[in-house]
Formats: C-alpha cells, structure tokens, sequence
C-alpha cells in the first residue's frame, strides 16, 4: 500500500487523522467533507492518506501540503530532503496566506491545485475549487423567510490587515449600513462581534485612571451559529463577500452556503465569478454605488422575481457547471495526479 502524506498550514487539522475524520470545521458546515472523501477514495484504491504526525519517514511515498509551510516547519524540511513528490494545494486566499504565490517557494512543488484562474495555462498549475457536497434541491418555500436580510461572519482585527483588496471593512460597512438605516430587516450572526475587552493605560500606575474599553455593541447581533443552513434559509439575502476582492476564481463555501439554504446571495469577491456562476443566481453587489440604492433593489424586488433567482439557483446546482465544485471533482482532480 502506497502512502501519502498530508499537512494543514492549519495546525488544529494535523493531529490524528483530524482532517480525514471530521466533516465540519469551526467556521462553516462540512467544509472538511472534500478531504474525508479523499481519504476513502484512495483507501478503496490501496492508498493510504494520513496526517504526518501518524506516519514514519520511511513509510511516506509522496506529500502533500495544504498552504504553503515555512521554511522552517520540520515537515516541510523532511519531505524537500526525502526526494520524494511534493505537491501544494493552494486553499487560503492571498490575505491569508502570502506565501502561497511567492515564486521562490512555488519551485519547490512537483503540481501545484490551485482556485486562482490566472495560474492556468501551465501544466505545474492545475485548477482546484472549494469543494462541496450538493443536496438534491434547494427550498423553494419562501413562508420560512422572516427577515430581510443577513451576515454570517466572523469579525477581524483589521488593523491587522494590510492588504487594499481587503473585504472585512466591506462587511463592518454593511452592518454599520444596516444598523443605522434599516436595523430591523437584518441580522448578524458569527464569531467575534459581541466580544468584550479593556485596554488598561499605564499599566499597575496607581496615579493613572484605568480606561477599560468595549469593543462597539453591534444591535443586530443574534450571537454565533451552530449550523448555517438552518439560519440563512430563514432569510431572503445573505450578504456573502469574500475576505478579499477580485482574485480571480477564488470562490469560497460563502456563496454556496447561501444556495443550498435557498437563500439568494449578495456577492462581492472573485472579479471573473460569472466564468464560473451565473449572473442570474446572486445579487452582484458592484451593480451598486451604495448600500441605500442595493436595499431599495431587495425590498422592490417582486415574489415572483425572487422565485426566479431561487429557480436560477436550483438549476445552477443541477448543471454540469456546478461539478467543478463538487466533492467528486475535488476528488478526481487530485488523486489522477498524486497517483
């Protein structure tokens, strides 16, 4: 039996077979599914694909990494002394994850899957989406909307973050919209926006005032969700951007998690997403010049232009189109590679 190697930039998924075992991750539902399914598939075929913390150095045939390590990580330094196949799947977007297009570092790969359209072309690159599992239609019951719209999303640190194509001020911009204008057609849900902290000024001075400070108190916040499924499907729109704007073919779970709730997407990311999804199925949220002029669009819009766009969708997700984003395809594309 062959065996194949696997590390996560994200360090949680490496312990124990976590990545082959566990569908869901902590920010979204069965996000991890694609792996699991790897796993079987190459098991059923005599491969064995495992976490390296599992594996003796000796039992490995080739590696894969999932973003790229540093330099440093002993994984990494392990696999470029065995000789052995390399390979990097590319899944973190540019604001995460840097180091995933630098050159130098590229060349240590033997294939390199990756979502960005504008490495293809050649043949060390080859195109990998997000992968997910599709249900056999999506609801079409508009009676369970309650609400306008919603947000699922964590909130960050953005002083943090320096990267212009950024989206999380995108989203702060949306809520902030909506709480001051329209607070009770949208909700917010996800990690981080109710969380208090303080900041002590000169810190044990006795002769100082103590500053404690909270973080702002978001009205909208509904609190952190356990499935995103059972939320969404509960509202007509779901404001979906990406972490980050106009990397093309970087499409996350974001927009599909709205489609399989049979709720219509507001989106705002990949910069060619009707190469790939389209145009029909969302609200294109560069169509608009301000979010007063994108809310009149979703409270004008009829019944039965909404069962429209929830038709487009369905459609979508029944269309070979759609197989690029399946879990079989995620499957076949690596595995006709790695064996």
């Amino acid at each position: 039996m062959k065996t194949v190697g696997f590390w996560n930039y994200h360090e949680g998924l490496n312990n124990n077979n976590f990545m082959f075992t566990n569908t869901n991750s902590s920010i979204g539902d069965d996000l991890l599914l694609p792996m699991v399914e790897l796993g079987k598939y190459l098991y059923a075929r005599n491969v064995k694909a495992a976490t390296l913390d599992l594996l003796e150095l000796s039992q490995i045939d080739s590696y894969v990494f999932i973003d790229m390590p540093d330099e440093n990580n002993k994984h990494f330094k392990s696999a470029l002394n065995s000789g052995k196949p390399i390979y990097l799947i590319i899944a973190e977007s540019p604001l995460v994850r840097p180091d995933n297009f630098n050159p130098d570092k590229q060349l240590h790969f033997e294939k390199i899957f990756t979502y960005n359209d504008s490495y293809l072309g050649n043949n060390k690159y080859i195109k990998l989406n997000y992968a997910f599992l599709f249900p056999p239609g999506i609801s079409v019951d508009t009676t369970k909307k309650k609400k306008l719209c919603t947000m699922i999303a964590g909130k960050k640190k953005l002083k943090k973050i320096n990267n212009s194509d950024e989206l999380y001020t995108e989203r702060l911009k949306a809520v902030k919209w909506f709480e001051k204008y329209h607070p009770d057609d949208f909700d917010l849900y996800g990690f981080g926006w109710g969380k208090p902290y303080l900041k002590i000024s000169d810190a044990l001075n006795p002769f100082k005032a103590v500053k404690i400070l909270f973080t702002h108190k978001y009205k909208t916040y509904k609190g952190k969700v356990e499935r995103k499924k059972t939320v969404l499907e509960k509202y007509k729109f779901a404001i979906c951007y990406e972490n980050i704007r106009d990397v093309p073919g970087y499409i996350t779970e974001k927009i599909f998690d709205s489609f399989f709730a049979g709720c219509v997407p507001v989106y705002l990311g990949a910069k060619n997403i009707t190469d790939h999804i389209p145009g029909n199925c969302f609200i294109d949220k560069r169509n608009f010049n301000d979010y007063e002029s994108l809310y009149e669009h979703l409270v004008s819009m009829t019944d039965a232009e909404y069962a429209k766009y929830l038709g487009n969708i369905d459609l979508f997700l029944k269309s070979d189109a759609a197989r690029a984003f399946s879990c079989e395809n995620f499957v076949k594309v690596i595995t006709e590679v790695i064996i």
